[in-house]
This record gives structure tokens, C-alpha cells and sequence, in this order.
């Protein structure tokens, strides 16, 4: 599982990382650490709509305009866990990308140092000489892209900033120039994913169900599918498309038990009244 390869893999990766930069290990503490405390704040909101909705269904008699207004607000707080909870991911995927990348420097800086040591054994280098790998920095891992534009990784951040912004038409620009780009790495899929969540964002709502179609097709197997298709569903029913919206959110309970979009899903079928 992806979040917890991203908090596991750290600390094996700081004790084998002698040639890395202070700075750089303590960045990289600091972004475990804050996806650490995202999925702790993701798993209290979802406590909390949890109990709320027990709350709501035990509830007897009552004021049914109130309870309309309760359902509202629970609907609206879903929204927002949706888009909390694969905003996490999202980071927990990025994270991985670059322990990743961080482990394959440091192996390139390895077995570049063992190639040195017989030169360096021959005498000492010369005044001015740049030191060999064993004693440089690892580097941000983008070599392989070097002159051929953006690093996917420079190119990817820059559109997730944007649409962090709410820059959703430059956003969407971004990724699909990433999966242009890069359409074997691994958050090709993401990007697709945060094309649609552009789309959703901007209330381009049949943009989004195109773009989250055509994610699931590329990528059937993404860790990012049951978030695509929940919001799919979500999208048909700001579409009043409610019979396929309905269809959808019961596709996700399904195809996805225990996750925390089958629990949403689930959630938003109550509030639709179709349990």
C-alpha cells in the first residue's frame, strides 16, 4: 500500500543515505510528516460525519427542516473529504515518487564512488579538480529528462500548485502536459485523476465525468480509481443525472468495499435516500 511504503520506507532510507544533504533528509522527514498528520486529520472528519449521520438516522420525530439542513451540511462535508482524502494521497504519492528517485541516486552515487576508489587509491586529485561522487551531494534525480524540457517532477508540482490555487484552466493545462510528456511514470494517472477534479472544481461537470472516463480507461488498475469513479458519481448528480449517479455511487460500494470512497459512497446514497 502506497501510504504506508511512504512512511516505512524513510527511515531505512535515512540510515543508508550518508551522501545526502542534512537539508534534504530533514525535507523529506517534514513531508512524511505532514502526510501523517493530513491522514489523521482526513480519518477525524470522517469519525465525525460517521457519528453524525447515527445521530441524524436515530433521531425521532424531529424538525424535518432541520434535518434537511443537517443533510445539506453532511453532503457539503463530504465534498470536502473527498477532496481531502485524495489531496493526501495525492501527496503520499508524490513522496514515494521521490524516496524513489532519492534511492536510485543514492545507488548511482554508490556505485559511481566504487568506480572512483581505484583512480583516487593512485594518487590525490589535483588542485581544482570537482570531487568524485562519493563526496557530492545526490542531485534531484531528473537527469534522464535533462534538455528535453521540464523534469516530470518540477512539471507535475507546478500544476498541482496551481490547482492548489485554484488555477484550475493553467492546471489542467499542466497535467496534461505531464501525461503528454510522461505517460508511463507513475502519477501519469494522477495527473489524469486531478484533470478531472479541475474540471469538477469549475462546475464543468460533464468535463469532468469525460476526463475521469478517460483516466479509468488508460489506467484501470490506478490506485486512483475508486476516487475517479466516486466523483463521477458525484458529477452525475450535480448533473441531476440522479438514476446514474445513484448507479455509480452503488458501482463504488461494491467494487471497492472498506475503502474510504465506499464509505462516502455510501454516506451519499443515505443522504439520497437510496440505502
Amino acid at each position: 500500500m502506497r501510504r504506508a511504503r511512504a512512511v516505512a520506507a524513510l527511515p531505512l532510507l535515512l540510515a543508508t543515505t550518508g551522501c545526502i544533504m542534512p537539508d534534504q533528509l530533514a525535507q523529506y522527514q517534514k513531508d512524511v510528516t505532514d502526510v501523517q498528520q493530513s491522514l489523521a486529520t482526513v480519518s477525524k472528519s470522517q469519525s465525525d460525519i460517521a457519528k453524525r449521520l447515527d445521530a441524524l438516522e436515530k433521531k425521532a420525530g424531529g424538525d424535518d427542516t432541520v434535518k434537511r439542513a443537517e443533510i445539506a451540511d453532511l453532503k457539503v462535508r463530504l465534498d470536502t473529504i473527498v477532496r481531502q482524502t485524495t489531496a493526501t494521497e495525492d501527496k503520499v504519492d508524490q513522496v514515494n515518487v521521490r524516496i524513489d528517485r532519492l534511492s536510485q541516486d543514492v545507488q548511482s552515487a554508490r556505485d559511481a564512488a566504487r568506480r572512483a576508489a581505484p583512480v583516487a587509491a593512485a594518487g590525490e586529485p589535483e588542485a581544482g579538480t570537482p570531487p568524485t561522487a562519493a563526496g557530492v551531494a545526490v542531485g534531484t534525480g531528473t537527469g534522464a529528462y535533462a534538455g528535453s524540457g521540464p523534469s516530470p517532477s518540477a512539471l507535475y508540482a507546478s500544476a498541482y500548485a496551481d490547482f492548489s490555487k485554484g488555477n484550475y484552466p493553467l492546471a489542467i493545462q499542466g497535467f496534461e502536459e505531464y501525461v503528454h510528456r510522461y505517460p508511463v511514470t507513475e502519477l501519469a494517472d494522477n495527473a489524469m485523476y486531478w484533470i478531472g477534479e479541475c474540471n469538477f472544481s469549475q462546475g464543468s461537470y460533464k468535463s469532468a465525468v469525460e476526463a475521469f472516463d478517460a483516466m479509468l480507461e488508460k489506467y484501470p488498475q490506478s490506485d486512483k480509481a475508486a476516487a475517479a469513479n466516486l466523483k463521477k458519481a458525484l458529477a452525475f448528480v450535480q448533473l441531476n443525472q440522479i438514476g446514474q449517479g445513484i448507479e455509480q455511487l452503488r458501482f463504488v460500494t461494491s467494487t471497492y468495499p472498506g475503502t474510504d470512497e465506499a464509505r462516502i459512497a455510501a454516506d451519499r446514497l443515505q443522504s439520497l435516500g437510496k440505502p
